[in-house]
């Protein structure tokens, strides 16, 4: 099978091969997919890390050669938000946290035929301790848009936050919350609940629709509207704003 690598920040994965298509969810810069159809400009591919099905353009990406691909595995993971520079450009790219990043050293990193130069640290001070550098990233995202579809600080959808935050600390999970609330091991009371847990909410039909972080004691990160941090207790999530419970809460599942 052949093989790919996303050379954009962000790179839209679309339900159909069309622009004005439906985005289902991005590929952020470094990750690397199967090429499973070519249709025009557009391939249908299979996200390496969590074997996400859809359609993105050609023109965003770039083929690997057999002889390269053992190059792209084992890549440094951006914590932040970051400038870098293609050597021989006039102009930087930003990219976001997430990114992989390959053959990382003296502030450089390749990806294909192209060699970058940071002009940020896209790796700053990491805690030693996961819970707390968890927490920490996931805050990095306060404020961001809620996007359907979205991975990033410039708009994310909320299981989109919670795979991102999970990636940076290390740890693949699934890309959808109906996949994620299959992980780990269910925390049977609100109290019991940690930083870093995940905490899944349901709708009408018991069909998992929604995802955050807990944080803290009875604090919880998510995506809705924009990203934010709101109270939880054993029903769900209370919005101060609204002054009314906004999600329901269905099972909290423990991964790390």
């Amino acid at each position: 099978m052949i093989k790919g690598i996303a050379n954009q920040s962000l790179v839209a994965v679309r339900r159909e091969p069309s622009e004005s298509s439906e985005m289902i969810n991005q590929l952020l810069f470094g990750e690397t997919f199967t090429i499973i159809e070519n249709y025009s400009n557009w391939m249908r591919i299979i996200g390496s890390s969590d074997s996400y099905e859809g359609w993105i353009d050609s023109k965003l990406v770039e083929v690997l050669h057999d002889d390269s691909i053992a190059n792209f595995s084992n890549p440094k993971v951006a914590n932040s938000l970051f400038l870098a520079k293609k050597i021989g450009s006039n102009y930087p790219i930003r990219l976001c946290p997430g990114s992989s990043i390959y053959g990382y050293k003296n502030n450089q990193f390749s990806i294909g035929e192209s060699s970058y130069q940071c002009i940020e640290n896209p790796i700053t001070e990491i805690n030693s301790n996961v819970i707390d550098e968890l927490v920490r990233v996931s805050k990095l995202f306060i404020n961001s848009p809620y996007l359907w579809g979205g991975r990033s600080p410039f708009g994310i959808d909320c299981s989109g936050l919670a795979q991102v935050v999970y990636k940076i600390i290390g740890i693949g999970i699934p890309r959808d919350a109906g996949q994620q609330v299959k992980l780990g091991e269910t925390v049977d009371f609100i109290n019991m609940a940690q930083p870093g847990d995940l905490a899944f909410f349901d709708n009408d039909e018991e069909i998992i629709t929604h995802v955050g972080i807990i944080i803290d004691n009875g604090k919880i990160i998510h995506s809705s509207g924009y990203v934010k941090i709101e109270s939880i207790d054993h029903q769900g999530i209370f919005s101060l704003n609204a002054q009314k419970y906004s999600h329901k809460l269905r099972v909290i599942k423990r991964i790390l």
